[in-house]
């Protein structure tokens, strides 16, 4: 799995970035909603982890992720996230 910095950084997020429509997109897509709710299962308290990430422990929130995407239902929802992206 890639590192959460690499990820943030990488030029793909910064076209991200730069494209409010696709964020908005991104924002309201009922594959996000599911994933967040995967997520905060995963974590109990998904904005306390994500808290403890932006301030340099993202072990609970990379494990999330990780068995998010080790989940059938959690790779598809990804996919078609990435899918809808492009």
């Amino acid at each position: 799995m890639p590192n959460l910095d690499e990820l943030i950084k990488g030029k793909q997020a910064a076209r991200l970035l730069g494209d409010k429509g696709k964020l908005e997109q991104l924002r309201d897509a009922p594959e996000t909603r599911q994933i967040f709710s995967m997520l905060s299962r995963s974590t109990g308290d998904l904005e306390s982890a994500a808290e403890r990430a932006a301030k340099g422990d993202a072990a609970q929130l990379t494990d999330a992720i990780r068995q998010l995407m080790q989940d059938p239902e959690g790779a598809r929802l990804i996919q078609k996230m990435k899918d809808s992206l492009k």
